[in-house]
């Protein structure tokens, strides 16, 4: 027993240590999203992960081509294309410049407002490769989350008070969530708005068609009741020249 312990041992440690080293060395991967478009894919994302609110990031694009077996990126490849940002039902134009380290690669300054789910919306053409998609961002994400000490604790860090400190957490914690809930119900706000918004302009058109409707039919009755106006006043003309010219014959 002891020899397989004396022989197991080693193993464990080498074990251990490799496991300890992939920790550390192995990263996750940005969460940057791609879509396929014929021979070309479209990779989105923030440049610098976790995206914060109030900091300045850059809203990236790759855009490469495949060719057989060889990636490259291309070049002006977003000279024909529209991009916006979007947060909820608000957009805002987006310029984008490219890399001056990659090909293919593209830049686009912005700084995030509200925590939640952003996306860019792409229409255009690329290289001919007709584009119309919304590709989402991974979600923006609140400084509390990541910020030590709370700036609302250092007196608390100070006087070294327990129960404090334990409040200062909590607050920590329950920051991000309130944010979170105003930031989606912001977010609501503003589809509800743009819903209220096309249903008030769809009225607005079926009422000017309703307008047009009723004068097209207000021309018809006058063009009608002015024809009937003129069939009895033949008819009345008529009449008196029948009537006429039997008087001239009885009197002949």
């Amino acid at each position: 027993m002891q020899v397989k312990m004396q022989f197991l041992l080693p193993i464990l440690v080498i074990f251990t240590l490799v496991l300890v080293f992939s920790l550390y060395t192995v990263r996750p991967a940005d969460a940057h999203l791609t879509k396929k478009f014929g021979n070309l894919s479209v990779t989105v994302g923030w440049s610098n992960e976790p995206a914060l609110v109030g900091e300045l990031n850059n809203a990236i694009i790759q855009v490469n081509q495949t060719s057989g077996k060889t990636t490259t990126g291309v070049i002006n490849a977003l000279a024909n294309m529209n991009i916006l940002a979007k947060y909820g039902g608000v957009t805002k134009s987006i310029d984008f410049v490219p890399s001056e380290q990659t090909d293919g690669l593209y830049n686009g300054k912005m700084i995030p407002t509200r925590v939640g789910s952003y996306s860019l919306v792409m229409n255009g053409t690329i290289q001919g490769q007709k584009i119309n998609t919304e590709i989402p961002l991974d979600e923006v994400q609140g400084k509390q989350q990541i910020s030590f000490p709370d700036s609302s604790g250092s007196s608390d860090i100070a006087g070294g008070g327990g129960a404090a400190t334990g409040a200062a957490s909590n607050s920590n914690n329950v920051g991000p969530q309130l944010q979170g809930i105003v930031s989606q119900l912001s977010n609501d706000i503003d589809s509800t708005k743009n819903s209220i918004d096309t249903m008030a302009k769809n009225n607005a058109d079926t009422q000017k068609s309703i307008q047009d409707l009723k004068n097209a039919v207000d021309r018809t009755y006058m063009i009608g009741m002015a024809g009937i106006g003129a069939g009895i006043a033949g008819i009345v003309i008529a009449s008196v020249a029948l009537s006429r010219k039997d008087i001239l014959k009885v009197s002949s």
